[in-house]
Parts: C-alpha cells; sequence; structure tokens
C-alpha cells in the first residue's frame, strides 16, 4: 500500500500528471491518498485499536482532567461574573483573585456534593438495597397471588408463575459458598488490588491538577494554542480550526453541563412527586432515574422500568400510577424544563441522537454516550453547513 502511495508521489514529484489542472489533481492525489490510508486502517484494525487504547491509557489523566476542567468551566465563569463581573458585589476585588477565588467557590460546591452523596445518599441506599433484599421474598408471593387472581382465564400464565418456585434459603447458600470460595482469591489478590486502588488515586491527582492549571490558566493556553496554528497554518485553514475549536467548546459545555443540570433536576421531580405521594424505594428510584436520565431520549424510561419492576414487587396498584406520574412529569420535563435547560445544544436531529447513543454506548459505554452526542454535533452541524454553502454556489434555493 506505501508503496503504491510513494509510486503516486514520484509521478507527482516528475510532472506526469501536470497535464491536469492543479486543483484537480490535488483532489485526486487527495483521495487515493486517503482511500490508500483507510483501507490500511481496515486491514489492521485489531493493531490500530490496540494503539488507540494504549494511547488513551497513557493520556487518561489528561484526557479526565480536561473532562473536569470542562464540567467546572461554566459554574466558574457564573461564579465570577455574578461576583466579579461589572455588576457583581465584589467587583472592586484585584483582577488576579477573581479567577482563583471563583475556582476555589466552584470546588467548595462540588466537593458539598460528594459530601452529601458520600455519607448520606449512599447509606440510605445500601439500607434500601438490604431491605429490599430481606422483604424480596415475601413481594414475589404478594406478586405470584396478585397474579393468580386477576389473570385467572389465562391458564398458561397462571401455571407459568405456579412453576416458579425460588428457593431462597438455596440462593443465600450458593452466595455464602460464593464468599467463603472466593476469599483466597480475594487475599492473593490484595497487593493487586491496592497497586491499582494507588494507580487510581494518582491518575486521579494528576487530572485534578490537570484540571486547575486549565481553569485558572485557561486564556494562556488558548493564545498559546493560536499562536501556534497562525504560525504553522494558512490563514485560512487556521480561521477553520478556530471555527471549529469555538464550535466545539459551546456544543460540549452546554451539552455537558445542560444534560447533568437536567437530570439533577428531573430526579429532585420525582423524589418530591414520590413522597408526596407515598412510592416506596422513593430515594433509589429517584437517583435511578436521575443517572439514567443522563442518556438522552432513552434514559429516563430504562430508569422507569426499573421503578415499576421495584414498585410492582411491593404494590402492583402504586406501579401502575407511578407510570402515570412517570409520564406527567416526561411532559412536563419534555415541553419546559429541557428546552430552557439544554435547549438545541446537541443539535442533532432524532435518529441521529439515537445512533449516537447506540454507537457510543458499543464502543465506550456510558462515556461514549455522552461524548458521542456532542461529537455527533459537531460534524452535524459542519457538513450542514457545507452541503448549504455548496448548494448556495449551484444556486439550489430549495430542496
Amino acid at each position: 500500500m506505501l508503496k503504491y502511495l510513494t509510486f503516486w508521489y514520484i509521478k507527482l514529484r516528475e510532472g506526469v500528471l501536470m497535464d491536469i489542472k492543479s486543483k484537480h489533481m490535488k483532489n485526486a492525489v487527495f483521495l487515493i491518498s486517503f482511500a490508500i490510508i483507510l483501507m490500511w486502517l481496515l486491514e489492521n484494525i485489531s493493531v490500530v485499536w490496540m494503539g488507540i487504547s494504549r494511547m488513551f491509557a497513557i493520556f487518561s489523566p489528561f484526557i479526565i482532567g480536561f473532562a473536569m476542567a470542562v464540567v467546572l468551566n461554566n459554574p466558574m465563569k457564573f461564579i465570577e461574573t455574578r461576583l466579579f463581573g461589572n455588576k457583581g458585589m465584589f467587583r472592586k476585588t484585584k483582577e488576579k483573585f477573581k479567577r482563583p477565588v471563583s475556582y476555589l467557590l466552584t470546588l467548595l460546591i462540588f466537593i458539598a456534593i460528594i459530601f452529601i452523596v458520600s455519607f448520606i445518599i449512599v447509606p440510605e441506599l445500601v439500607n434500601t438495597a438490604q431491605d429490599l433484599a430481606e422483604k424480596f421474598p415475601s413481594y414475589w408471593a404478594n406478586l405470584q397471588v396478585f397474579i393468580k387472581e386477576n389473570l385467572e382465564s389465562n391458564k398458561q400464565i397462571v401455571e407459568w408463575v405456579n412453576n416458579i418456585n425460588i428457593d431462597w434459603e438455596a440462593i443465600e447458600e450458593n452466595i455464602i459458598s460464593f464468599f467463603k470460595s472466593s476469599a483466597l482469591d480475594w487475599v492473593s489478590s490484595t497487593f493487586t488490588f491496592a497497586s491499582s486502588i494507588i494507580n487510581g488515586i494518582v491518575k486521579f491527582a494528576l487530572a485534578f491538577i490537570f484540571s486547575i492549571y486549565i481553569l485558572l490558566q485557561k486564556e494562556t493556553l488558548i493564545r498559546q494554542a493560536k499562536k501556534f496554528i497562525i504560525a504553522f497554518f494558512p490563514e485560512k485553514v487556521a480561521n477553520k480550526i478556530f471555527y471549529i475549536g469555538n464550535l466545539s467548546n459551546n456544543i460540549f459545555s452546554s451539552f455537558l453541563t445542560g444534560q447533568l443540570l437536567e437530570a439533577l433536576i428531573i430526579g429532585g421531580l420525582f423524589f418530591i412527586s414520590m413522597n408526596i405521594f407515598g412510592f416506596p424505594y422513593a430515594l433509589m428510584i429517584s437517583i435511578i432515574i436521575a443517572i439514567t436520565a443522563l442518556i438522552p431520549m432513552i434514559g429516563a424510561f430504562i430508569g422507569c422500568a426499573v421503578g415499576v419492576f421495584l414498585i410492582l414487587v411491593v404494590d402492583t396498584k402504586m406501579a401502575f400510577w407511578f407510570i402515570i406520574m412517570f409520564l406527567i412529569i416526561q411532559q412536563i420535563e419534555g415541553n419546559l424544563i429541557y428546552p430552557h435547560v439544554v435547549g438545541k445544544a446537541s443539535g442533532l436531529p432524532s435518529i441521529w441522537i439515537l445512533v449516537a447513543v447506540t454507537v457510543g454506548g458499543s464502543l465506550f459505554g456510558v462515556l461514549g454516550i455522552l461524548l458521542f452526542i456532542p461529537i455527533g454535533s459537531i460534524i452535524y452541524t459542519l457538513l450542514s453547513e457545507s452541503i448549504n454553502y455548496r448548494l448556495k454556489l449551484k444556486k439550489v434555493k430549495k430542496i
């Protein structure tokens, strides 16, 4: 492949293709080069993927640090504008103190959130899970009775329910034996586990320090990047890079911040509503819905399915009313909250959001879902602009 590419390059240098117009010649060489590189990548996809994974592992602290900076940037800008802006109550503060104080306040807010989650919400979730595990056998028995009483006309379902005999004592014995048999493995892997913990702490510390540097020195970093791009690229290419960078920053920051805020709001709405109407497991279900709501379009419905199951084993009628409540809150969220909080930050039609969710989730899990939607939005915006520009050149007004 590389020999083939070299052959075309030599021919170009020798002037064999000089009878072709310069622009067409460049396009031909570019397309041939791109096709050859693409073929090589497809033929060696496992090696390429291994290399990407290795590079990601090496640079993961910096990638995580950059992601932390993106998430913290908007709250920091908000605090900086409100407190130290032209109309802020501390506007007379010296310039060199504004950014560090804004960052420190933002960090304190996030530490407070982590503290609340770690020492208040997590213990409550553990207690709820233990309570559910203890009462689940009786809940399951009640559910079987309900199905028998209400679905007597359907003999197949009744027979299927009667055949489901769960031996809870056997399950408990299996769990205990599993932990006993795994104890030796756990002891032998203690060193590996400790090494992983230390490695994780070091990576997080590096990511944290990197995010601090980015946020405190972001204007300097942007200026240095601009100088580098202007020095090494033609003016037209440099302007395009600046435009794509600005577009990416706006889409990523708006989408991620908006999605996080929207998930917190919908989780809070479910928690308040479920407590008002006396639904069981209000905290656990609300947190599950808030986490799954980070996935656009389908996330909240996944959380709803889990919530329906948890409520169904306790009270079948309440499970029905939970679905009604979910649909009402979804309408409020979709028509009032989402347009104002997230708005059109993604800029993607629904079908392409679904594609981004599927592809991103398949490759990188939840992180891939969160990243592929803004990446898809950037590609979609750039392609739309390019298509509209070309149609305008061809004087096509409407299709």
